[in-house]
């Protein structure tokens, strides 16, 4: 067997192949067609269903306005009465019993008039026009057109987190990916160190032990290979579930498709926020409702006035008329409620202190939150290049370290700790630029952006 010394050049070329691969950044893997991330966005705000449900909420609130709006037109409506009489009637007025005509009584003597034999029947058509009912009609109207708008916020929120879940697992996958490279460089790393090791271990140089510890690290290296492709498998099944596409569908990242460009002022990034949020616009409509509930609850101090019209026809029908034409106005007040109206008054008024308040604490949460996530991407951006750095150093060091070990300088244990020394500056390094990603997405979302 041939001795690592006898063939320094081949060892040197793996070593550098080694970490040129270990360098190099991610690159979209070869597994579908590139998906960008602003082609994932389009497709969210268009297929993802809980999107949907939000926007069809907005047409069942604009139904329910329209029902109301209804109310406010005339009421039409016709009746037909068929009915069989059971039980023979008889009515007797008395002579003189309807007063007197020229001095003559009336009727002139007693006279005894049956129901109508068989079956009758009674048709009507009404219509009814509210009056003083329009204000509160109007009070109704106006407080659905503002639930809608509420739906249209709750619609906007729907997509804005959406969008933030769709560009979370899009920076997880370029993560997880530029991971596996990582990892794929510690399975060459300790697949080339078990070579040099059964080389070393022949040759009494190294122990037994050491060769199947390097070998187990290679094996737990393979393994973490295996469970972050299905970390990967499974955030881009979780993304075309996003989509609302088969779960299967294959595709590929790319970052340079996915840099965020996040342009705000932080001097305005709160009045940004606030203007924007649509759940700050949710509570101030809110507001508005609660304050429409308020007078729509005074209304029924009022009366309601009706105007109606009646036409009116029966059938084989001879003690009453057969034929009746009427307009006329109804009036309904219920002017004694035992308190009835004053609480529910008050109540409505309770609702909208309580409106105010959550509107008053909406801002304040949302200026802490804008604040909070503008210094959490602040601290985000200032630790990615002292990871790079770190990474660096730990790459050239490994480098280094391998050289030495060659040559017998170092001990396998200082090869060890400088390969550990490197995953671990591998591994924040990609956390804090996952950092970077994932505080810009949450400011975009604060500011309320889609």
């Amino acid at each position: 067997m041939k001795t690592i010394m006898q063939k320094p050049h081949l060892y040197l070329a793996q070593v550098m192949l080694w970490l040129a691969v270990f360098t190099c950044p991610a690159l979209a893997a070869d597994d579908g067609p590139l998906l960008t991330l602003e082609d994932a966005l389009n497709m969210v705000r268009a297929q993802n269903l809980q999107v949907k449900n939000a926007d069809i909420q907005i047409d069942i609130a604009g139904d329910q306005t329209d029902a109301m709006k209804a109310n406010q037109y005339p009421e039409l409506s016709a009746s037909a009465r068929g009915f069989q009489n059971l039980i023979d009637n008889e009515y007797t007025f008395k002579e003189g019993s309807l007063g007197q005509v020229g001095g003559n009584p009336v009727p002139s003597q007693d006279t005894e008039i049956s129901a109508t034999d068989g079956f009758s029947t009674h048709y009507s058509l009404t219509a009814k026009q509210p009056l003083l009912q329009l204000y509160e009609i109007g009070l109704n109207v106006d407080k659905l057109k503002i639930e809608q708008d509420i739906a249209r916020q709750q619609a906007r929120g729907a997509r804005q987190s959406a969008t933030l879940q769709v560009k979370q697992l899009y920076y997880q996958i370029l993560s997880s990916e530029s991971s596996i490279e990582s990892t794929k460089a510690s399975v060459a790393f300790y697949a080339e160190l078990s070579k040099i090791l059964k080389d070393k271990v022949a040759q009494k140089t190294e122990l037994k032990y050491q060769l199947l510890n390097a070998e187990a690290e290679l094996a737990s290296a393979k393994h973490d290979l295996v469970s972050e492709r299905n970390d990967i498998t499974t955030a881009k099944q979780q993304l075309n579930s996003m989509l609302n596409r088969d779960i299967s569908t294959p595709f590929s990242v790319s970052l340079a498709f996915a840099d965020p460009l996040l342009r705000y002022d932080p001097a305005t990034a709160e009045d940004q926020a606030l203007a924007n949020n649509p759940g700050t616009q949710e509570a101030r409509l809110q507001v508005n409702a609660a304050k429409t509930e308020v007078d729509i609850q005074k209304t029924d101090y009022y009366p309601d006035v009706d105007l109606i019209a009646s036409y009116g026809k029966s059938g084989r029908t001879e003690f009453i008329p057969d034929e009746s034409l009427y307009v006329g106005v109804i009036a309904k007040w219920q002017f004694i409620t035992w308190g009835k109206n004053e609480a529910l008054v008050d109540g409505s008024k309770r609702a909208l202190t309580q409106a105010k308040n959550s509107l008053q604490e909406n801002e304040e949460q949302i200026r802490a939150q804008v604040s909070e996530d503008i210094r959490n991407l602040q601290v985000a951006q200032d630790l990615v290049p002292v990871t790079k750095l770190a990474r660096k150093a730990a790459t050239e060091k490994l480098r280094v370290s391998f050289n030495q070990y060659k040559q017998n300088v170092i001990l396998l244990s200082d090869l060890l700790d400088a390969q550990s020394e490197l995953s671990e500056a591998d591994d924040n390094y990609h956390q804090a630029q996952l950092g970077v990603w994932n505080a810009s997405a949450t400011l975009e979302n604060a500011l309320g952006e889609e």
